[in-house]
C-alpha cells in the first residue's frame, strides 16, 4: 500500500460518522483497482476497520499513544 492509498483509507475511516459500515466497504472496494486480489481487499478492509476504531477511541479521549510514537508507528506501516 502506498502513501496515497493509506491516506485514502484514513479519509474513508473519517466518513464512518455519516456512512454505514456497508457503505464504507462498498466504497473502499469500488475504489480499488480491478486487479486487486482478495488478499488486497481484505487487507484494505482490516486497515479501514482498525483506523475507524482508533479514530473513535481518539475522539473519546482514549488514544493513549504519544504523538511522537504514533508518527513512528505510522511511518513503519507505510510502504516507501
Amino acid at each position: 500500500m502506498d502513501k496515497i492509498q493509506f491516506a485514502s483509507t484514513i479519509i474513508k475511516a473519517h466518513s464512518f460518522k455519516v456512512m454505514s459500515d456497508r457503505e464504507l466497504v462498498l466504497d473502499a472496494v469500488r475504489d480499488m483497482p480491478e486487479t486487486a486480489s482478495l488478499h488486497d481487499i481484505m487487507d484494505e478492509l482490516l486497515l479501514l476497520d482498525e483506523v475507524k476504531k482508533r479514530l473513535a477511541k481518539s475522539e473519546r479521549g482514549e488514544s493513549g499513544i504519544p504523538h511522537e510514537e504514533a508518527v513512528k508507528m505510522l511511518d513503519s506501516w507505510i510502504i516507501k
